[in-house]
């Protein structure tokens, strides 16, 4: 299978932006009618059945997508059939899991009455993500991606819609946490249509190669299950040891820093077919072009951590009720940092998996998960959500320093840092336009220091209009090499 040309992979990042900034708009909205309506305490108990639900997000997938995508791009597998292989699987344990979460959700929280009413339907998602996971490698194989980009944006949309029905008829908890099955409903919908367009998705049940794609991605499945576990246990250690106010303020402020981590997944979606087959072909470029995505990345995400610092505390109290602006302004501001440092570990992480470390991937989050829990044991008793957020970002930036020095082992691959360094003009610049508009609309501090930020680049680098031109026709350059 040819790798994909540099002009598909930035189409098929571009347009999944773009989509993803207009449904962006519509979740921020949706969250902040329902943290208006619903209050602190019943978006605390919504919250809290929700981070429950998603610790077992996981095992919807099981990392099988990954390693299709890599059979297929290295040209030891057909599409078609291990899609359908893999849809088999997710019909053979969606539900059980679905069961499984709920009734160990309902133990739990067995004391609380409003989470154990809100816990089943939230859980029913996980049924939906299952089977919608299946399709998910035909758009990663192909790098088509307006499906993805379609889906994301009418189910944000579409809740948005029903939201604002909800507050129309003064609706309470149990209908609001219906809106949360309503995105894994139309993403099943507009990509199970999508791809069967491209191949047949119905499902097979072969135990022999179902057998053989579970051995092959347990590793990948232990990163995802971990790494399910290291995003969302903070949220359940504080519905745990905290009260509801302080799960939904650390919900709150997950959700406007992380909205934004969407974009190194989407790179990464764009990505992880040339990166796959770049490893197998010519490890030079390998190394080259993932440093290129670190510094794409890097150009990105540090000013999203930088004026998110400075423009914490007018974001929380334009989006939440005053309740949450107190603990929710540090907590916002350590997680606009963490989403930051994540732009560069999702790419750093995707090029050890290229490169078969899926073990050592395995081993670094394991010591991520255990230092996480640790630190939220020590610090949600006494900082509550600010302790839950500081505990991430630690552990954020130790596992990019570990996982950036075991590339650089494994292959030429260098951290950029004369680009880090140069961004760093730019980045001050940024800091210091949000810092003298914070009394302004934030709308206007954020788009005033994104201007200022991109014209010191244009000024004095690193990414000029040349820039961009070289590093895109390197980029066609390198996406040339064929797949052996």
């Amino acid at each position: 299978m040819p790798l994909p040309t540099a002009k598909r992979m930035a189409a098929a990042f571009g347009y999944q932006l773009v989509f993803r900034v207009l449904g962006m708009v519509a979740s921020i909205v949706t969250v902040a009618l329902t943290v208006r309506h619903l209050g602190g305490d019943d978006y605390g108990h919504l919250t809290t059945a929700i981070v429950f639900v998603s610790l077992w997000t996981s095992f919807t997938e099981l990392g099988i997508g990954a390693v299709v995508v890599r059979r297929v791009t290295s040209g030891h597998g057909d599409l078609e059939r291990l899609v359908r292989i893999n849809t088999g699987l997710s019909l053979v344990y969606g539900v059980p899991l679905t069961l499984v979460a709920t009734v160990t959700g309902l133990l739990v929280y067995s004391g609380e009455r409003e989470v154990v009413t809100v816990l089943p339907i939230v859980a029913i998602g996980l049924a939906l993500t299952t089977v919608g996971s299946c399709v998910q490698p035909v758009f990663l194989a192909t790098v088509r991606f307006k499906a993805v980009a379609w889906s994301d944006v009418v189910s944000r949309v579409l809740s948005l819609g029903v939201t604002l029905v909800l507050l129309q008829t003064g609706a309470g908890l149990v209908w609001f946490a219906i809106v949360q099955v309503v995105p894994p409903l139309v993403v099943l919908v507009v990509q199970g249509v999508a791809a069967s367009r491209i191949v047949s998705w119905r499902p097979v049940f072969a135990l022999r190669e179902s057998w053989d794609l579970l051995r092959e991605s347990l590793p990948q499945t232990a990163v995802l299950v971990i790494g399910v576990l290291y995003w969302r246990i903070d949220g359940v250690m504080l519905s745990l040891l905290d009260s509801p106010l302080q799960v939904g303020t650390y919900y709150l402020a997950s959700t406007l820093a992380f909205t934004l981590s969407v974009i190194p997944t989407f790179f990464a979606s764009s990505t992880l077919s040339m990166m796959t087959g770049l490893w197998g072909s010519d490890r030079e470029r390998f190394a080259t072009f993932t440093a290129r995505s670190v510094e794409t990345m890097m150009f990105v995400g540090a000013p999203i951590a930088v004026v998110g610092l400075v423009l914490a505390g007018p974001v929380v109290h334009l989006i939440g009720s005053a309740e949450f602006v107190d603990d929710g302004t540090p907590t916002l501001a350590l997680l606009f940092v963490a989403v930051g440092v994540t732009f560069l570990n999702g790419t750093v992480s995707q090029a050890l998996f290229a490169a078969h470390q899926q073990v050592f991937l395995v081993r670094l989050n394991v010591v991520n998960l255990i230092v996480n829990i640790v630190l939220n044991l020590l610090l949600i008793p006494v900082w509550g959500a600010v302790g839950a957020a500081a505990a991430l970002l630690v552990t954020e930036l130790s596992g990019q320093v570990v996982a950036s020095w075991k590339l650089s082992r494994h292959s030429s691959y260098r951290t950029p840092w004369r680009f880090a360094i140069r961004l760093l003009a730019s980045l001050v610049v940024a800091a210091g336009v949000a810092e003298l508009l914070r009394p302004a609309p934030v709308l206007l501090a954020v788009a005033a220091a994104g201007v200022a930020y991109l014209a010191v680049n244009f000024v004095v680098g690193p990414v000029r209009l040349r820039t961009v031109r070289d590093m895109l026709r390197a980029g066609q350059e390198t996406a040339e090499v064929p797949s052996p």
